[in-house]
């Protein structure tokens, strides 16, 4: 009888943690967007399944005094494309320095959990697609989860970075949570 006992227990409490892990391709990131804002969510459209995207765009009337105007969230899985967060601010670095050489990398935060590397980096001195060399900073969050690779990214004009405007946006990305 106690042995039926322990065993229903051991399975009970097996099958309730398995519930509460993630499941493959339902993986997100979750941050919390400054309040001050009216933030509107599209989805990019991808050319697999394996990959998801989502810009968050201010919109009303703040939307042309704000610094940051887009956020862009990346979800990969890692079931088709195995990735990791450590090298990415070097590939990305490299990349941003073949269009302004004069680009530089600060990795802001890096930490390991579990297993699971989260680096918060900026690439100072790089542009926009239209915009001169040294107009932008990058401001970019990579982590592991789970199942799944994630990145966001935000560009602060130059002429409108400041000190709180940079801890506000590196408080909000290293306070995120993968769910």
């Amino acid at each position: 009888m106690i042995r039926i006992v322990i065993c229903f227990a051991i399975t009970a409490f097996f099958m309730s943690t398995a519930h509460a892990q993630i499941k493959p391709g339902e993986e997100k990131i979750v941050f919390d967007l400054p309040a001050e804002y009216r933030w509107k969510s599209k989805k990019i459209p991808k050319d697999t399944k394996g990959i998801r995207g989502t810009a968050y765009t201010i919109r009303g009337s703040k939307a042309d005094n704000a610094a940051v105007k887009q956020v862009t969230v990346t979800t990969i899985d890692r079931r088709y494309y195995p990735m990791k967060a450590e090298g990415t601010p070097e590939e990305k670095w490299t990349y941003e320095k073949a269009g302004c050489p004069d680009a530089a990398l600060e990795v802001v935060d890096k930490k390991v959990e579990e297993g699971r590397t989260a680096i918060l980096y900026a690439i100072k001195s790089t542009k926009l697609l239209d915009s001169p060399c040294g107009s932008t900073t990058l401001l970019t969050y990579v982590a592991e989860g789970p199942t799944a690779f994630h990145t966001v990214e935000l560009a602060i004009p130059e002429e409108q970075l400041t000190a709180a405007l940079y801890q506000q946006w590196c408080d909000a990305l290293l306070t995120s949570r993968i769910e």
